[in-house]
């Protein structure tokens, strides 16, 4: 920001920050449906299914801890990695109920620290990116 310039920008809402959760996973269901349609029609081994998955998911969450963090001037990793954290946990708990199973097994955890790592750099780089 330029000195003597007007902060316009007052940092995330709340209202933001769901529309960006909604947006996260908008983005996480339009790949998924590609990548759905690819393995129908055709020939993927089936061994490259859980990682594509993974890949999908953690670059969702990067991109919604960059947009989450680029309306605020600092503190983009908290931002990005309270949207990672916001976004797995969601999932899980959605997971939870519809498959009527609620199971905190290693690979959540896992997951969870990826996903809180992955949108703290999205987040990093969201609040570094020069506004107009």
């Amino acid at each position: 920001m330029v000195k003597g310039e007007a902060n316009t920008k007052t940092g995330l809402t709340f209202i933001g920050f769901i529309r960006n959760m909604g947006i996260c996973y908008g983005w996480t269901i339009l790949l998924l449906t590609v990548f759905a349609a690819i393995v129908t029609f055709f020939p993927i081994p089936e061994s490259i299914v859980p990682i594509t998955v993974f890949l999908i998911t953690v670059i969702s969450v990067f991109l919604s801890g960059f947009f989450a963090a680029k309306n605020i001037y600092s503190r983009g990793w908290l931002c990005g990695a309270v949207s990672g954290l916001v976004y797995i946990v969601t999932l899980f708990l959605l997971g939870s109920l519809v498959f009527r199973s609620f199971c905190l097994r290693t690979d959540f955890f896992v997951m969870l620290i990826i996903c809180v790592l992955s949108g703290a750099a999205g987040g990093i780089i969201g609040v570094n990116v020069k506004r107009t």
